[in-house]
């Protein structure tokens, strides 16, 4: 039989915790709970932040599953499944990824064509103290792009993350607080990120996007150098990224586990 790990200590992370339990558990596994990594087949984490537990695993030679925040539609309502320790692009997704059925009930409404030329270059913004950004100056990197792309010719506007302390860049209009992200990116040309989920959106919304970090789930949608990004097909990448989050139920009746599981 095999035995999994679940450490989740955050409380909002526990209704995911309890579902993922209960489908690995639907397909005969054994598994254990607690505030520290026990040596298992297969250690269950919400997020990457407890290094500890993951470089335990690492040493025990076990797989690790990391569960986070959705990446399409209500954020909250739907958690990624990942495999590897990485954080969203630098996880391993395991799915059907070519079958389109899944995008289409859930998310096809949500893919619009690309945008015509015209308006500003937005960048997006994020928490400076999120994991995803914990090996970049990000303020700098926010003020270079704005730099670089004004000599591009481009007017530049901020969109602050609205859970940032970050109010200002130097010499860049900041977008007011308080307007929703589809009501920013409808003037935008171009939009510009480090690995921001709002890249999810941007691209979804039809705005070329540019991501600077792999660890983006749009990387291979987007441009990658802060010149004018391409508009390329997305539809297998849509496709492929509804088999990246499930529902609370999905985890809980073992469905999620039947599509992701089989190489663990």
């Amino acid at each position: 039989m095999k035995t999994a790990c679940i450490v989740s200590r955050l409380n909002h992370s526990r209704p995911w915790a309890d579902a993922f339990k209960a489908g690995l558990l639907k397909h005969g596994w054994k598994v254990s709970e607690g505030p520290v990594a026990r040596q298992s087949d297969l250690l269950v984490l919400w997020g990457v932040r407890n290094r500890l537990a993951l470089e335990a695993q690492r040493n025990w030679g076990g797989a690790t599953c990391i569960l986070e925040r959705g990446y399409v539609g209500d954020r909250f309502q739907w958690t990624s499944v990942s495999f590897g320790g990485g954080l969203n692009g630098r996880g391993i997704f395991h799915g059907p990824f070519g079958d389109a059925s899944r995008w289409e009930k859930n998310f096809a409404a949500l893919l619009q064509p690309w945008r015509a030329s015209g308006g500003y270059a937005l960048i997006l913004g994020q928490v400076t103290g999120d994991m995803s950004v914990k090996n970049v100056d990000i303020v700098k990197f926010w003020q270079e792009a704005a730099a670089q792309l004004k000599k591009l010719g481009y007017r530049v506007k901020f969109r602050a993350h609205p859970s940032s302390h970050v109010m200002s860049i130097p010499n860049v209009e900041m977008l007011p607080r308080g307007t929703s992200l589809a009501e920013d990116l409808a003037g935008a040309a171009i939009a510009v990120n480090w690995n921001s989920n709002s890249g999810v959106d941007a691209v979804l919304a039809g705005v070329p996007t540019i991501a600077c970090d792999k660890g983006s789930m749009a990387w291979e949608v987007t441009g990658h150098e802060l010149l004018t990004p391409p508009a390329p097909e997305r539809e297998s990448w849509a496709h492929a990224l509804a088999w990246k989050q499930w529902k609370l139920e999905e985890l809980a009746s073992g469905e999620c586990w039947a599509h992701v599981g089989g190489a663990i």
